[in-house]
């Protein structure tokens, strides 16, 4: 006789996991195609471009290779600058007790080029009684 129940009882215990398992198969199928609809609209997901954007914005080592981008064109600006046109201005007087000695005005205009050659223009006016011919 326990023999038998024992019997019965494993019949009952394998038909009620075939009836769970169809629920729960129900069950999961409606919540994934339900959670898959609402996934869809959900605002939240990056997309890959979006992800690569943020990535170049903030990460460290795309910081520093704008630094050097940025270094780099200071140096092509620096570069450029010794092409500038230049204009230099020197202005000497001595004079004592009401008595000029000499009077020095020396004014430059340089220009130069990409060829190494740099054009000059100079005007010189020099003044007074003790002038020495330097």
């Amino acid at each position: 006789m326990a023999s038998r129940q024992i019997i019965i009882n494993l019949k009952t215990q394998v038909q009620m996991p075939q009836r769970n398992r169809r629920l729960l198969l129900s069950c999961t199928l409606f919540f994934f195609t339900v959670g898959s609809f609402y996934a869809q609209q959900d605002s939240l997901v990056l997309g890959f471009k979006e992800y690569l954007g943020y990535v170049k914005k903030y990460h460290p080592v795309a910081k520093q290779a704008q630094l050097n981008i940025a270094i780099g064109q200071a140096n092509l600006m620096k570069a450029r600058g010794g092409f500038d046109p230049k204009v230099e201005v020197d202005y000497n007087t001595k004079e004592f007790k009401d008595t000029e000695y000499w009077d020095r005005l020396n004014a430059t205009f340089k220009i130069p080029t990409w060829f190494g050659i740099e054009l000059k223009g100079n005007f010189q006016q020099n003044e007074g009684y003790y002038l020495n011919p330097d």
